[in-house]
This record gives C-alpha cells, sequence and structure tokens, in this order.
C-alpha cells in the first residue's frame, strides 16, 4: 500500500512577520510628554502641601486632647509632615530619572536615599537614632550617595541626548543651559549641538 507523505515542498518555508522597529526618541526630548510631567509635577506638590499642612493641624489638635489621645495625633502629625515631604520628593525623582531613560529611576531613587542619610546623619534626630558610632557613617555615605547619583543624572542624560542646565536653587533664578536651547531671555545657553536657535 502506497503512503502519501505529508512534508512540504523542500522550496516551502514559513513567512516571519518581522516587528517594525521602535520608533527613535527624537534628540532633545525626553520619554514622557510635556503634559504629563506638568501633570505630575502638580499632583506631586499638592500632595505635598496638603500632607504637611494636615500633619501640622493634627499636631496642633494634639494639644487639645488627652495623654493618651495626644501621643498617637503627634506620630501621625510627625507621619504626615514627614511623608508629606519625603514621598513627593522620591516619586519626583524616580520618575525625573524614568523620564531621561528607562531604568534611570535607580538613579533618583539613590538621589532620595543618599539626602535621607544625610539628613538623619547631621541631626540630633539622627544621632538618637543611629547612634553616635553610625551617624558619621550615615552623613558621608548619604553625602556619597547624592554626588554618585547626580554624576550619574549627568552621564544618563548626555547619553540620552536630553536637555541639560544648571540652575541655583533659587526661585526665578537664571539658568546656565548646557544642552538646548530656552525662550527665556535671562538664560545663559551654552554653544550645543541641541540648541535650535544657532544659525
Amino acid at each position: 500500500m502506497k503512503k502519501h507523505s505529508t512534508s512540504q515542498p523542500a522550496s516551502w518555508a514559513p513567512t516571519r512577520q518581522v516587528a517594525p522597529a521602535p520608533a527613535r526618541r527624537p534628540d532633545g526630548t525626553f520619554r514622557f510628554s510635556d503634559r504629563f510631567i506638568k501633570m505630575a509635577t502638580t499632583v506631586l506638590i499638592t500632595f505635598m502641601l496638603v500632607s504637611v499642612t494636615a500633619g501640622f493641624v493634627t499636631g496642633a489638635l494634639s494639644d487639645t486632647v488627652d495623654r493618651g489621645a495626644r501621643d498617637a495625633l503627634v506620630i501621625a502629625a510627625g507621619a504626615l509632615i514627614i511623608g508629606g515631604f519625603v514621598l513627593p520628593l522620591l516619586l519626583a525623582a524616580v520618575l525625573g530619572g524614568e523620564a531621561i531613560r528607562a531604568g534611570g529611576g535607580f538613579i533618583g531613587f539613590f538621589l532620595i536615599a543618599g539626602l535621607l542619610a544625610a539628613v538623619a546623619g547631621g541631626t540630633e534626630l539622627g544621632q538618637e537614632m543611629l547612634g553616635r558610632d553610625w551617624t558619621p557613617w550615615a552623613f558621608w555615605g548619604g553625602i556619597a550617595l547624592m554626588g554618585l547619583a547626580t554624576g550619574s543624572f549627568w552621564i544618563v542624560g548626555w547619553i540620552a541626548r536630553v536637555p541639560m542646565w544648571l540652575q541655583a536653587p533659587v526661585l526665578g533664578s537664571p539658568r546656565v543651559v548646557v544642552r538646548g536651547s530656552s525662550d527665556n531671555p535671562a538664560d545663559i545657553v551654552l554653544p550645543n549641538e541641541l540648541d535650535e536657535r544657532r544659525t
């Protein structure tokens, strides 16, 4: 009895669908849109203001109750104030890192971790919590971690070709734009490959 072969001809080969290459992000732009960045900034600032205000109100209310409830309100007030500062800063740093490059959020996390360690090592409350032997390690380790994270932000930003600038931590101070351009005449734009205003 003759058997029929079910194999395909030697010339037959399955066709493969090639996935299109992901679109390259244009130079001088972040991974997140301007709208998302503005919305996230507004949400984080609002959370900070509400949480810190609620903490101070709760702390004021602790003076009007008996001792048992007072201790609970003091703890709640401290948690609201500290959390109101730390959580928005942490989320802002993580989102800022991710806006530059995927995985950059870890750099933001280490930046805030270094900040918290330095604050803990440089305050009297931190000395009481950590002990005098660990306080110098926390302070200088936090300073080193912040420096490493800041340098890493610049390196990753340079590789990702995003706008970069220096600015004093004073409201309304001009920026020194190292990479990119600016519409603010008060800003100083150094000659760079992303400055769209060059002729």
